[in-house]
């Protein structure tokens, strides 16, 4: 959905995204168990892992990991000879709580931070913080909900000699229950080390379910643009489209992300609820 998630986030995914979403794990909600794979740009790649379920009346709790690497790379010393190979790896393990307050729900995920290039380590924290207004208004008689989430608040991380801050980002959005099958989704980001931009996202789903069944099975189509994908990159890009099935236990979700001539990514997740 182009990355419009600061009031639509939902599972435990919601952890990364914005963690008051956690909150959505009402109490007598199934837990969740999802693991996610991205085939990025060229041989770049990035997993996560992510757990939530509900505390009682207290809220919901989330733990997470996310990680990045790529191929073996090769590394040169100073004359520009070849001096062997090294993976790059970049890891953030946390915890999140949510809960609701008011006609609110507040979350707070903490992060431990490592990141690995070549002989250098790094090791740091970050902690995510996020409200999200169920609710908070209506359009043409649906509801809208509202979110905004503040991600990677936490002191530079050095690497070597060199120090650099976080990829700190403030975004805020809406979320538009049109109908219960259908749900569009804008978000404004503010990244602190580059332009701001605006993403957008619907989603349309469908009950495929066997007749007589007790919980629904249904089918979800999505698609959305971020604008800052769109700019420096020839062909197309800015867009993603999806596909969802969720079978009541088991959940699976695929993304494509086309980067114009560069190339595409491609999203995949499986869940289960228990």
């Amino acid at each position: 959905m182009g990355g419009a998630v600061a009031a639509s986030a939902q599972g435990a995914e919601a952890l990364f995204q914005n963690p008051a979403a956690l909150a959505r794990f009402r109490p007598g909600s199934p837990a969740e168990a999802a693991l996610g794979y991205d085939a990025l740009l060229e041989t770049a790649y990035q997993g996560s892992m992510a757990y939530a379920r509900p505390l009682g009346e207290q809220g919901a709790l989330g733990v997470g990991l996310v990680y990045a690497s790529q191929s073996p790379q090769t590394a040169y010393d100073s004359q520009g000879n070849a001096a062997g190979r090294f993976t790059p790896l970049d890891l953030a393990a946390g915890a999140g709580l949510a809960r609701r307050v008011g006609a609110w729900d507040v979350g707070a995920a903490f992060k431990l931070i490592h990141s690995a290039l070549s002989d250098r380590r790094a090791d740091g924290a970050a902690v995510d913080l996020g409200v999200v207004a169920p609710d908070a208004s209506d359009l043409a008689g649906a509801p809208v909900d509202f979110g905004a989430a503040l991600l990677n608040l936490g002191p530079r991380l050095k690497l070597g000699s060199a120090a650099d801050p976080l990829p700190l980002s403030a975004r805020a959005g809406l979320s538009w229950r049109a109908s219960p099958s259908f749900e569009a989704a804008l978000d404004a980001v503010f990244p602190v080390d580059d332009a701001a931009y605006v993403a957008v996202g619907v989603e349309r789903r469908f009950l495929v379910g066997p007749a007589g069944s007790v919980l629904p099975w249904t089918a979800a189509l999505r698609a959305g643009y971020d604008s800052a994908r769109s700019t420096g990159i020839e062909g197309f890009s800015g867009g993603s489209f999806g596909l969802g099935l969720d079978f009541a236990a088991l959940r699976v979700d695929y993304a494509w992300v086309p980067f114009g001539d560069v190339g595409d990514s491609h999203r995949l997740t499986f869940a289960v609820r228990f």
